[in-house]
């Protein structure tokens, strides 16, 4: 960068390459999907102009970038004429997941969860226990059986020993359909009751309630194109960050979560999966960029 280029501001460098490039401010607009009257309140150095000054150095990058300037270079050699921010995290790579402080916390299981954890365990037991007391009670009274016939003959003792045996097998091979029948049947109640549904809250394009969910349930972002995104869990903010074009990220949402807030500053080329399953957050196709999405979490 020349000496004069660091004299300058940074919204008269950015304009200067524009126009270098041969751009005007509506193929910029169309390029970076920054809405015009934000790219030239860049240009003018009215920052003021933007919506946060976290969206300052993620749109002066984005502009840069475009027009062929180190982003990062720029806001290091401008760093005092722009507004700070708690966090910035730029995710570049698939792979590069950071969890939270409150993500990392795990709240203790309560006795009545650690039941409800081992109940399907105790029912199979209780019924395998109640097999095998059926057997051998069948057992006992086919033995008793044998024993009062001893003055028979060898060939009444064994008939009779046949049949004992045969009506043993045919009642436990009753019992034991009736026990895999009953497990099955509970296996299939307990996974339709814990299906993930998530509902718009009666008309509401922009608030939803998500039912049968993870004890963490894990977002998952993608951007077919840059684009920008936070994440607030019950007041707190749990990450922000801005996504290059095909990007992913992935948040673990705190255990017990109530409320998640979800800002997209380029909505139309964002998707979001919960637990793995889609969440159509834009049910009415709305051609917003910049939305706001209220999911809460029973």
């Amino acid at each position: 960068m020349s000496e004069n280029e660091e004299k300058s501001t940074i919204g008269a460098q950015l304009k200067a390459a524009r126009t270098t490039k041969g751009l005007t401010i509506d193929d910029l607009q169309q390029i970076t999907k920054i809405q015009k009257r934000y790219l030239i309140a860049i240009e003018d150095d009215d920052f003021d102009q933007l919506p946060g000054d976290f969206y300052v150095r993620a749109f002066i990058r984005q502009y840069a970038d475009t027009v062929d300037i180190d982003g990062n270079a720029l806001l290091e050699a401008h760093r005092d004429e722009l507004p700070q921010t708690e966090t910035e995290t730029i995710v570049k790579n698939v792979d590069e997941v950071q969890p939270t402080r409150a993500s990392s916390r795990e709240r203790p299981t309560s006795p009545a969860g650690r039941v409800r954890n081992y109940l399907p365990t105790i029912i199979v037991t209780g019924i395998v226990v109640v097999i095998l007391l059926f057997i051998w009670f069948m057992a006992v009274k086919t033995h008793a059986g044998a024993g009062s016939a001893t003055d028979t003959s060898s060939s009444t003792t064994e008939v009779s020993s046949s049949k004992a045996n045969s009506s043993s097998k045919v009642a436990s091979s009753k019992a034991a359909a009736s026990s895999s029948s009953a497990a099955k049947a509970s296996s299939e109640k307990k996974a339709k009751d814990d299906q993930q549904a998530i509902k718009a809250d009666g008309d509401s394009d922009t608030a939803y309630t998500l039912t049968n969910g993870a004890t963490k349930n894990k977002v998952t972002f993608k951007a077919e194109k840059a684009a920008w995104m936070s994440v607030t869990t019950d007041g707190t903010q749990t990450w922000q960050g801005t996504l290059t074009a095909n990007g992913t990220h992935d948040v673990t949402l705190p255990s017990g979560a109530k409320t998640v807030k979800f800002q997209f500053g380029n909505a139309t080329s964002t998707s979001v999966t919960i637990n793995g399953k889609n969440f159509d957050f834009n049910p009415k196709n709305s051609s917003s960029q910049v939305r706001t999405i209220t999911l809460t979490i029973k």
